[in-house]
């Protein structure tokens, strides 16, 4: 029971900062946007948190663009009443490539396309998103490629020093806050730059450490040593034999995160072309089963070469016994996607329900 100086307190603050004052009977267990693949989601402990703000980091053409359309894509299944949003700080957004990963971008009440100058209209546009209530997920496009207004309309030789570094902090901290009001999700897209301070050379991200210090998790992308797969296609303009990669296996690494273990590390596969052999755009589903079932234990491991299926059936021959199996029985999969889910689902957390005795000490 708390002492009646705690619960004065406790009153204090509350008349002075409102709602900004938590009581422990109202924290609950977060909200969750699916990244689209169940082996991030996962890593993740459950997805993409609403309430909160998350940063995709890697290089280019390692898909991050790609994973925040299929997190658009469930977002508007999950709240079919709310929008989301796309801020295009690159101007270069294809829609046509969106569509197919399954983002209906052509609802305007579903679907906001906004590509504004400087940093200083990402955030008032962000503000704007987020206090309407109508807007589930803003995904900014990308940190990389901001800059403010005085670097905008001015001379590269009058533009001040760290000016950007101060208007995209600035932004952060309060896009922060906005989510946690307005129960929202802002995804941040960033990427590596050279690092011109360094004399060794390398690279760093872009954008200021406000970024980093201010999001709740963040993923590293990259691709993993395993070779992409290829088809060989006749070249129009050359008389050499030519190539299409249509799959590779990225690497996601949660390098942080505050509301699950972080150092985690999701790998699954990309496809960047529908294939008989294949299959659909996106990522690869049997596979991703596969791999979530063996880690939950959904597909049960009896020797280092042998498997037990939910239904019983054993199979041998390592992981390739596995996915041959599979392919003569596709209907497995969904059966081992949701024991797989389940085996996420227990691990987010439960909602909260201690409570301060402050009445009862009055």
């Amino acid at each position: 029971m708390a002492s009646k100086g705690l619960s004065k307190l406790r009153t204090d603050l509350t008349k002075v900062y409102g709602d900004r004052v938590t009581r422990r009977d109202t924290m609950v267990a977060p909200t969750f946007i699916s990244t689209g693949s169940l082996t991030l989601d996962y890593a993740l402990g459950g997805g993409f948190a609403l309430k909160r703000t998350h940063e995709i980091l890697g290089p280019e053409g390692m898909g991050k663009t790609s994973l925040a359309n299929l997190t658009m894509a469930n977002a508007q299944r999950q709240f079919p009443d709310r929008a989301v949003a796309l801020i295009d700080m690159e101007q270069a957004y294809d829609f046509d490539w969106a569509r197919r990963l399954g983002v209906d971008v052509d609802d305007e009440n579903k679907f906001f396309h906004l590509y504004p100058d400087h940093a200083e209209d990402v955030s008032d546009q962000i503000g704007m998103l987020l206090r309407s209530g109508e807007v589930a997920l803003v995904v900014v496009d990308s940190i990389g490629g901001m800059e403010s207004r005085a670097a905008f309309e001015k001379k590269a030789e009058e533009s001040a020093m760290g000016k950007n570094a101060q208007v995209i902090s600035r932004m952060v901290k309060r896009v922060a806050g906005l989510c946690r009001e307005n129960n929202a999700g802002v995804l941040f897209i960033n990427q590596y730059r050279a690092d011109i301070g360094n004399p060794r050379g390398g690279q760093k991200p872009a954008g200021p450490s406000a970024l980093k210090y201010n999001t709740t998790s963040q993923v590293k992308m990259s691709r993993t040593s395993e070779p992409t797969k290829k088809v060989t296609i006749a070249d129009a303009v050359s008389k050499a034999p030519a190539e299409l990669e249509v799959s590779r296996q990225l690497r996601v690494k949660v390098t942080r995160n505050k509301l699950a273990a972080q150092g985690r590390v999701a790998d699954f596969w990309f496809k960047n072309v529908a294939t008989d052999k294949h299959g659909p755009i996106g990522i690869d589903r049997t596979d991703e089963a596969i791999t979530l079932g063996i880690a939950t234990g959904a597909i049960k491991r009896l020797t280092s070469v042998s498997y037990e299926f939910p239904d019983g059936t054993k199979v041998n021959g390592g992981r390739p016994g596995v996915e041959a199996a599979i392919d003569k029985r596709p209907e497995l999969v969904e059966v081992i996607r949701q024991r797989a889910l389940e085996h996420i689902s227990s691990e987010v957390k439960s909602e909260h329900t201690v409570s301060y005795d402050d009445e009862d000490a009055a």
